[in-house]
Formats: structure tokens, C-alpha cells, sequence
């Protein structure tokens, strides 16, 4: 217990360590900062719309020290106007420490330096890991790992011009939950179990629902209002859909999956029939808060969007059919996906467990 204490102790220390010199790194970056000491409200207009949607503009002037470059200790100042909704502009606030970028022997603010609260959140992060008992060497590998297979992933993608998105994506996909399990589980038949059953399972909900949408040509499916509009329309949103099933699909095998392996453990002579009902079971209690927790993913992400149609005068259905529908096709998908994973994952675990594990 003492050992734990001291080790949080030290990871503790460490971590606010690291955030302090974060905030005294300004010497490090090419551009100046500068740390904000004054601010002034020069200006202040509210305008509205035929929508009665109201917004406030303010215009402020900012004074504060330079942290850095040869004019390091000397008193600047700038104007700043932002909208008090912040969409695409910024507040700043006595204490902030700002990237400028000079022009001439004016300065404009050009971003707020953000390396402070990135570090601390980073490490608070590590911090709860350090306070659950695990093996947290195999969680940061597999995450490195995935942080490198996925840039090779962008870098691929840019060279080619998204002309093998969708292969890419499987290939990735593949590669990612291959490394996530060979890490964390090792080399063992638990591992090949769970990455069967992934792989099996994602695959047949991806090109089921891939036939029911091409049977319907894609009705009411409006794929050209992902993000930006970025083509290949159809390659993209079945990238999503691969990343965001592969992912729930992973979780539940792994539950059903860990859970077999503990109860052949405690029941050494358990029958294949009954590890298979038993992991059955287990998949009906998932199924439930999994396609919840999706709905709420969904619910999040689009949140926005749904507000900025309804206040602009948007009626309610066509609201959700230009804001939702891909996010609805997505949840629906990841649901058949889940609801397969449970009698394959089941299948092939009661196979290999009562083979293999002795």
C-alpha cells in the first residue's frame, strides 16, 4: 500500500513538474508571446437576424509583456473583436499567454498558447492510469503503435488523393485492432478468439448494410453532407462506419469473450453448450447500453448542427434528415454489428475455450 501511495506520489510530482515548465517554454517557440496584463473593452454591437438570433460583437485592446524574441520584457498592445458566441474568433482574458505573429512593427494575435493545459490533461490522464492496477506498459505501447499506424494511414492517404480510401481504411482497420489485441492479450488463443470474432463480425454487418442501402440507392441518405463535402462521398462515410463499428464490435467481444475464459476457470468441466448460452446472456445485457451509448454519440456530435437548422427557421423533419440521417444510418449499422458480434463471439469462444484451455 505504502509502495502504491509513493509511486502516485512521484507520478504526481512529475506530471506537475512537466505542466510548470510548460508555462515558462515560451522561449522555445519562434513566434512571440506574449502574456496578457490588460484588457480593455473598446466597443461592444449586438446585431439580429430575421431569425431573432442575436449576437454581440466586441472589440477589445489588449496590452501585455513579451515572453520571448529580441524584444523579450517589452510592452505591447493589439486589438482584438470577437463574437460572443466564439465560433471562429477568440476572448482573451488577463493571465493567457498568446502566439503573435509580427508584421512590420505590428503585432496580431495569432493563437492562444494552449501547451500548458494539453501537458496537464495529458498528465492527469496518466496519473488515473497509474492509479488503477494494471499493466499500463501494453495500454501506452498499443496506443504509440496505433498513433504510428494511423499517421501512415494520413500520410497514405494524402499521397494518393484518397484514391485507395476505402482499402486503406480496411487494411488499417485490420492492422489497428490486430495490434490493440496482440499487445494487451499477447500471442494466445484469447487474442485469435477476439480478433476472429471481431473481424467475422464487422465484416458481415459492414457488407449487409452495404447491400440493404444499394437495394434502397442510398434513399434519403445524404452522403454528400459529410463534413466539408470530401469525396469520395461513399468512401468516406464507409471509412466512419468501419472505424466506428470495428471499435463497439472490439469492446463487446472482449467482454464476452474475458467473461467465458473466467467462468472455465471457476467451472474447469463446463460444457461447450453451455459456455455458448452463457456468452448469449452476456451479448443480451450488452446489446442494450452499447446501441445506447451510439445513439448518445450521435445525439452529441450533431447537437450543433441540429440548433443552427432549427433556430434558422428549419422544420423538424428537415432538420433531421439533412443533420442526422448519416449519423441514424451509422447507429443502425453499428447495431447489427453488435447484435451479430454476440452468438459469433459465443460460437467461437465456447470452440476455443473448451479445446484449448484446459
Amino acid at each position: 500500500m505504502k509502495k502504491n501511495i509513493r509511486l502516485l506520489l512521484i507520478v504526481g510530482l512529475i506530471v506537475a513538474f512537466v505542466t510548470g515548465l510548460t508555462y515558462f517554454d515560451s522561449f522555445m517557440y519562434h513566434d512571440p508571446v506574449v502574456k496578457i496584463q490588460k484588457v480593455t473593452n473598446l466597443d461592444k454591437s449586438t446585431s439580429t437576424d430575421e431569425y431573432k438570433n442575436t449576437d454581440t460583437q466586441v472589440t477589445q485592446r489588449v496590452s501585455g509583456k513579451l515572453l520571448n524574441s529580441n524584444e523579450k520584457g517589452k510592452t505591447i498592445s493589439f486589438k482584438n473583436s470577437y463574437y460572443k458566441s466564439q465560433l471562429i474568433d477568440t476572448k482573451y482574458t488577463v493571465g493567457q499567454q498568446v502566439i503573435l505573429t509580427k508584421s512590420g512593427k505590428s503585432y496580431t494575435p495569432k493563437n492562444v498558447k494552449r501547451d500548458t493545459s494539453i501537458v496537464f490533461t495529458l498528465g492527469l490522464v496518466v496519473f488515473l492510469l497509474y492509479c488503477m492496477k494494471f499493466d499500463r506498459r501494453k495500454l501506452f505501447i498499443s496506443i504509440l503503435i496505433n498513433i504510428v499506424i494511423y499517421y501512415g494511414y494520413l500520410q497514405t492517404i494524402i499521397k494518393t488523393h484518397n484514391s485507395v480510401l476505402l482499402p486503406l481504411t480496411v487494411i488499417t482497420a485490420l492492422l489497428i485492432s490486430a495490434v490493440a489485441l496482440l499487445v494487451i492479450l499477447g500471442p494466445t488463443y484469447p487474442a485469435l478468439m477476439a480478433y476472429s470474432s471481431t473481424v467475422i463480425s464487422t465484416t458481415v454487418a459492414v457488407l449487409l448494410s452495404s447491400f440493404v442501402l444499394g437495394m434502397s440507392h442510398y434513399s434519403s441518405i445524404h452522403l454528400e453532407l459529410n463534413d466539408f463535402e470530401l469525396q469520395p462521398y461513399l468512401g468516406v462515410f464507409l471509412s466512419q462506419v468501419i472505424f466506428s463499428v470495428l471499435g463497439v464490435i472490439l469492446d463487446e467481444t472482449m467482454d464476452i469473450s474475458s467473461s467465458l475464459i473466467e467462468m472455465k476457470r471457476e467451472v474447469s468441466d463446463v460444457a461447450e453448450k453451455t459456455l455458448f448460452k452463457s456468452g448469449i446472456n452476456i451479448g443480451r445485457e450488452l446489446i442494450g447500453p452499447l446501441i445506447n451509448i451510439l445513439l448518445f454519440i450521435v445525439i452529441a456530435e450533431n447537437l450543433n448542427v441540429v440548433l443552427l437548422y432549427i433556430t434558422n427557421g428549419n422544420s423538424i423533419g428537415y432538420t433531421m434528415n439533412m443533420t442526422l440521417s448519416l449519423g441514424i444510418t451509422q447507429l443502425l449499422i453499428s447495431a447489427i454489428g453488435i447484435v451479430l458480434t454476440v452468438p459469433v463471439t459465443s460460437f467461437i469462444a465456447s470452440k476455443v475455450i473448451t479445446r484449448r484451455m484446459k
